[in-house]
């Protein structure tokens, strides 16, 4: 029995180029689509300014940045002085940076309380010195020494507005102090006069 060999018709080359253009406009379809999401994800080209929230409440200052679209953190407390507290004295990123939106931005916020020193036990018990040093390294700041007649560098007192300190006096970090140091002349009070000894009786 003679089997027909059915010969396979070759593709017109017109259908070839179909195809191929057909794939070629797939492919850029794809790329176009691809930038397109990219360009909505990454919000590319839509900058937000920050707006300035410093000098104003902290719940206020974290509306402001909603109404934004951004989001007001409250990253940390400090003391500054004179600003009450519950008040933004710092953010990050500052006022007119450019971001995106949903960007943190992060505040930082007056905590109304001065923070307390303990005063060191040093009036009366320590040299000029060693005064000088310890309370300097406690945050205090130190105006120019009063004088009074005694010992040659000899801390005698320790002045916070005028008024003697003691020590475990609680006072404000940073205040400036004054300590009240001997000039080496001692009078004749604080010389010991030895009493004259009785006669004694045989």
């Amino acid at each position: 029995m003679n089997e027909k060999k059915t010969a396979r018709k070759p593709m017109k080359r017109s259908v070839f180029w179909l195809n191929i253009l057909a794939m070629i406009l797939v492919v850029i379809v794809a790329i176009f689509l691809t930038f397109r999401w990219l360009d909505r994800y990454t919000q590319h080209g839509q900058a937000i300014l920050v707006p300035d929230v410093t000098q104003i409440d902290e719940h206020e200052a974290i509306h402001m940045l909603e109404t934004r679209k951004l989001n007001g953190v409250s990253a940390d407390r400090s003391f500054a002085k004179g600003v009450p507290e519950g008040i933004v004295i710092d953010q990050r990123p500052g006022a007119n940076s450019k971001v995106k939106r949903g960007h943190i931005v992060y505040l930082t916020v007056s905590s109304g309380n001065e923070p307390m020193v303990k005063m060191p036990d040093l009036a009366d018990n320590s040299s000029y010195r060693q005064a000088v040093s310890r309370l300097r390294a406690a945050g205090f700041t130190l105006t120019k020494n009063d004088s009074i007649s005694g010992q040659a560098d000899w801390v005698y007192k320790i002045l916070y507005n005028g008024a003697e300190t003691h020590a475990g006096q609680m006072i404000p970090e940073g205040s400036t102090l004054t300590l009240v140091v001997g000039d080496g002349h001692i009078t004749e009070e604080e010389v010991e006069i030895p009493t004259e000894v009785e006669d004694e009786w045989f």
